[in-house]
């Protein structure tokens, strides 16, 4: 097992859902503007808050991540509320992604370069032409708060880092902008936080 697998495994097996049972806000806003019926990826998806919000609103949701546990937890969900979801259970280092999508989203996807840039740029590969990639990731002035987010500033983010990767991509970013956000998001996420918000689309 990875390292990544152990630490997420040990998070999600403890009682309940670690970042509760809503969606991250911001996330649920991009769902909230998508066509009807989308072909969605949910990234580092964990117990699938946001999978069940975009398998609710009728779209075709695959959800991605390195921890069985959290995968367990999004399929138990599914089953109670009948909605289907497919899941993957892979690290992002062997993610050999096969499918293509209208849209990729993540909300708080700890990564560390150089597995950030190498991810992002399979995303843009995976998304049809004009299909878009948005996500919500803790800035690097997150770092001193305990409102949630690593300690490790190799895996915070900032817009200037994000518009480096994407200007060497075959996209258009949309959104790209650091702010404060308050986060209601069960046990691990709760009040002001900094982060980063980003929307591209592919060409």
């Amino acid at each position: 097992m990875s390292d990544q697998r152990e630490f997420w495994n040990e998070r999600f097996a403890k009682e309940g859902y670690f970042y509760g049972l809503e969606p991250n806000l911001y996330v649920a806003s991009i769902i909230d503007t998508l066509d009807e019926n989308c072909k969605i990826l949910f990234l580092g998806e964990g117990e699938g808050r946001n999978a069940i919000y975009a398998a609710r609103a009728g779209h075709q949701v695959t959800a991605l991540d390195a921890s069985d546990i959290g995968l367990a937890k999004c399929a138990e969900r599914a089953r109670s509320e009948d909605l289907a979801i497919e899941l993957i259970h892979t690290d992002l280092e062997e993610w050999s992604p096969s499918d293509s999508y209208d849209a990729v989203l993540c909300s708080f996807l700890h990564l560390a370069e150089p597995l950030r840039s190498d991810v992002f740029a399979k995303v843009l590969d995976v998304l049809s032409t004009g299909g878009l990639f948005g996500g919500e990731f803790f800035s690097v002035h997150q770092l001193p708060r305990t409102t949630g987010g690593p300690k490790d500033e190799t895996l915070l983010y900032t817009a200037s880092a994000l518009e480096s990767i994407f200007s060497g991509l075959s996209c258009e970013i949309a959104e790209l902008h650091e702010c404060d956000a308050e986060l209601f998001e069960g046990r691990g996420h709760n009040g002001i936080a900094s982060v980063v918000r980003m929307q591209v689309r592919r060409r």
